[in-house]
């Protein structure tokens, strides 16, 4: 094992893998350089201790057909090179079928990435019980941390989520302390080459951003930055778990459960003691959805102004009644009106608000039709038809974004009529835009994008 095999196996120990002929691990594979890294590293891991590895792959289709079939079949080939190669390695290749992450993302009120983490999640547990695995490794590196951390602070979050822990129930993360230079070089020396995201290079998304531009300024502008965040994050992780252990030790094991807690009781305690019950009784309902601390703080600042009834947060609903706070997932009312459909090919599709067409138009674009009056062209299948969610946004004519809501302000549309509004989205396009509202269903104006 080379150098570097052997600072990823001292990690594996740390976190309490034992290497014998019986242990089951696996390693979660996208064919980016982080986790072919990682793989080549287990591999050679494996062989000095003689047991298996099992590797996943996720196909999430959230770009072009042939990018992101490409790099599944990139880490397949990989993998079968490597069994030929002598290596005792399983591949598992597992496919999102596209547009499904859009129907998460409308249910959990949340985007795309939100919903793509959650569904790759559930995917990688479904393998570790179907395998029996002891551990599945995943590709998270130092410059990850690091990323995260600036994130985090950028977003007001918690503290504790700041960092990325080593270790989660069965998940391992093993290169948290290895920089992306040191993984490149890895693959250099051993000349394997890697598939890289196209979505990289696209800064609107906040992680791209931070690691294209901010960071690169931190490095120009504030030497030893780096080894300053990752301090700092060891003593934001020994606050988190003060002020969190008072809250555990606060909260009895019936309120916990219960998900509520005696308004007097909660009052009584500290402003950080307050933030972190309702962190950690938020957590306990869904621990994958990161809820703001402008969220919290609203809740605490509507108590000190007399009280609320209920807010609510994705799918956190918080509520204050009969002197007590009640914590608990938000049930959608049956006469909720939502839905969510996928349109692959050019036809007459008939909706309760009337008969949608989408035809063939020059070039492979797509007109579509609204009880055949056209509303817009130049659209490119596959597009994705469905209920409005809060955070849209839509491009004006200047290039401009501004957020349906507003604009369903400016039409003076009724808050409960909303959800009957449909709009399409472009689910093939890096960003996936919205393209239409169709607000003429209602008896408003659309909102077609040029």
């Amino acid at each position: 094992m080379t150098e570097f095999d052997n600072k990823v196996f001292d990690s594996l120990k740390k976190l309490g893998v034992d290497f014998s002929a019986d242990l089951r691990l696996g390693a979660a594979v996208s064919g980016g350089a982080d986790s072919v890294c990682l793989l080549l590293s287990l591999c050679a891991i494996s062989r000095e201790y003689g047991f298996k590895l099992f590797v996943v792959n996720v196909n999430h289709n959230l770009r072009e057909a042939g990018e992101t079939d490409g790099d599944s079949a990139f880490v397949r080939d990989l993998c079968a090179r490597l069994s030929g190669a002598g290596f005792d390695l399983d591949f598992t290749g597992e496919v999102i079928p596209r547009g499904k992450l859009e129907k998460i993302a409308l249910e959990r009120g949340g985007g795309i990435e939100d919903a793509a983490r959650s569904e790759r999640y559930r995917i990688f547990e479904s393998v570790i019980e179907s395998q029996s695995l002891d551990y599945l490794c995943l590709a998270h590196n130092q410059n990850d941390l690091l990323e995260t951390a600036l994130m985090r602070f950028l977003q007001g979050s918690f503290t504790e989520n700041y960092a990325i822990p080593a270790k989660r129930g069965k998940f391992l993360r093993p290169l948290l302390s290895i920089s992306r230079t040191e993984i490149e070089g890895y693959l250099r020396a051993a000349g394997q080459d890697w598939r890289t995201d196209s979505t990289n290079a696209d800064d609107s998304f906040l992680r791209n951003n931070i690691r294209l531009n901010l960071m690169p300024l931190l490095d120009e502008k504030f030497a030893g930055w780096k080894s300053s965040v990752l301090n700092g994050l060891e003593k934001f992780a020994m606050d988190a778990d003060l002020i969190g252990g008072l809250a555990d030790e606060t909260l009895s094991q019936e309120e916990l459960s219960a998900g509520k807690i005696s308004l007097a009781k909660f009052k009584s305690f500290s402003r950080a003691l307050q933030f972190r019950i309702l962190y950690r009784l938020c957590n306990k309902i869904d621990s994958a959805n990161r809820i703001p601390f402008a969220f919290f703080k609203d809740i605490l600042k509507s108590l000190s102004d007399g009280g609320f009834s209920v807010k609510t947060y994705k799918n956190i609903e918080i509520s204050c009644k009969n002197s007590y706070i009640t914590v608990k997932k938000s049930v959608k009312n049956h006469t909720d009106f939502t839905f969510s459909v996928i349109i692959e090919k050019t036809g007459t599709y008939q909706f309760d608000f009337g008969q949608l067409d989408f035809s063939s138009g020059v070039e492979g674009d797509i007109s579509l039709s609204l009880n055949q009056e056209k509303l817009a062209d130049k659209l490119k299948l596959p597009l994705l038809l469905r209920t409005f969610l809060p955070g849209d946004e839509i491009e004006c004519s200047d290039g401009s974004m501004k957020k349906v809501s507003d604009v369903f302000s400016s039409w003076h549309v009724p808050e409960e009529e909303r959800t009957r509004i449909p709009v399409v989205q472009e689910i093939q396009s890096k960003n996936q835009k919205l393209c239409c509202i169709i607000g003429q269903v209602l008896g408003f104006d659309n909102w077609i994008v040029k």
